[in-house]
């Protein structure tokens, strides 16, 4: 992972070199002003085209120091951008697991509270399939409509929660 505070660092230092390129390049211009206005003499041409020179490749050097410059500021957040989307996507990616993983466990809770009331269910169906007296069976047929409410509601459930996961899966 890229330090973009390090990397825009690194060109801070780039562009204070070309910086002081520019400064040495005015102080050769004002160098060579002065020479041409104080010292007339058939060395001053040659010493001034040799000064035109040097500010030519100081005035390169300072073009290939900017733009490295602006190149690496560039990259960097270039890469970091990268670096966060990745991050980002992974992190949704983390969620998203836990979200299956939350609706899968939600959805087997409510499997298995069907599995039980069916257990019940049957239990009490054997139980009132046997003879007793009227006010027992009417006790019984009770305990099966709540019985059944609880199931009916525990379907219900079930349903809801497996829709979650399906839809937690996409």
């Amino acid at each position: 992972m890229i330090n973009i505070n390090t990397a825009n660092a690194q060109a801070g230092q780039l562009s204070s070199y070309a910086s002081q390129l520019r400064n040495a390049k005015n102080q050769l211009t004002n160098y060579k002003s002065s020479l041409s206005n104080n010292w007339k003499s058939q060395e001053v041409a040659y010493i001034t085209r040799a000064i035109d020179q040097v500010i030519a490749q100081i005035d390169n050097a300072m073009k290939q120091l900017n733009s490295i410059s602006t190149d690496v500021k560039s990259t960097a957040a270039t890469i970091k951008r990268e670096d966060d989307a990745a991050a980002a996507a992974a992190r949704a990616a983390r969620a998203k697991q836990q979200r299956i993983q939350t609706a899968q466990t939600n959805y087997n809770r409510a499997v298995n509270e069907c599995d039980a009331l069916y257990k019940q269910r049957d239990e009490l169906q054997k139980t009132l399939s046997k003879s007793m007296s009227a006010s027992k069976r009417a006790n019984y047929m009770k305990q099966w409509d709540e019985l059944m409410k609880k199931i009916q509601a525990a379907e219900k459930n079930r349903t809801n929660c497996y829709n979650a996961l399906v839809a937690a899966r996409r």
